[in-house]
């Protein structure tokens, strides 16, 4: 019989694998992964086959990231890392928080029971991912309010982690009529261009209001219902 308990404790603590994810302020450039993990428990070993509960679990690649690049897959389990075996998130946590920008390192991973042995170079921190200062803009002409994504602005809203963008925060009824954005959606792009800083989709509305345009193409991820998931979406110049 498989002991629950551990099963129940480790799900209210798996919250921490955006540790991984986070500047570690040693010297030099702190690594970037680009990786969301989780840790085992016995009830996930035994639904894989494994023996004991060992390894840590990728629960979403940044798409384009170090790791995305060097082959890891969602689902897939960490068992080696760095040159060192890996039987607990803790280790792991503790290997990427020393490594810097630019490292390379190897690893092995469990997939469809074989395994798979990858090679990662740690990256830079993009700048979409070093938000830490609120920063708002407002479109009086389109009714939408628009705010940077902190990590306070990330949890109050609830998004998923790996978002980057442009959050709608405020929108005016009275001015978005048959407009297709609502509060809480994602600009992810602006005319093919990725934004993560209000005043960048704002410079783009004044250009584009420049050259005489009546819209901008947006990339927006949406966050709840019927409407979760990306879509393109025109913004119109007033």
């Amino acid at each position: 019989m498989i002991d629950r308990s551990p099963f129940r404790l480790f799900a209210m603590v798996a919250v921490i694998a955006g540790a991984l994810l986070s500047p570690s302020g040693a010297a030099g450039e702190a690594a970037f992964f680009g990786m969301h993990l989780q840790g085992m428990a016995p009830a996930m070993a035994e639904a894989l086959g494994l023996e004991r509960a060992h390894g840590v679990l990728i629960r979403d690649v940044a798409l384009g990231g170090p790791s995305d690049r060097a082959g890891f897959e969602r689902g897939d389990l960490i068992v080696s890392f760095g040159g060192k075996d890996i039987d607990t998130f803790k280790q792991l946590v503790s290997i990427a928080g020393g490594a810097q920008a630019g490292e390379t390192l190897a690893a092995t991973v469990l997939r469809h029971g074989a395994e798979v042995d990858l090679t990662l170079e740690t990256g830079k921190w993009p700048k979409g991912w070093r938000i830490k200062r609120d920063a708002f803009f407002n479109l009086p002409e389109i009714g939408i309010t628009l705010a940077a994504v902190t990590p306070k602005v990330r949890k109050q809203f609830g998004l998923r982690w790996g978002a980057i963008g442009v959050l709608v925060t405020l929108i005016d009824k009275t001015k978005t009529e048959g407009m297709d954005l609502r509060q809480g959606d994602l600009v992810v792009q602006v005319n093919q261009q990725p934004v993560w800083e209000p005043k960048q989709l704002a410079a783009a509305y004044r250009q584009a209001k420049s050259d005489g345009r009546q819209s901008l193409l947006l990339l927006v991820e949406g966050m709840e219902g019927v409407r979760n998931g990306f879509r393109f979406s025109s913004l119109p110049v007033r």
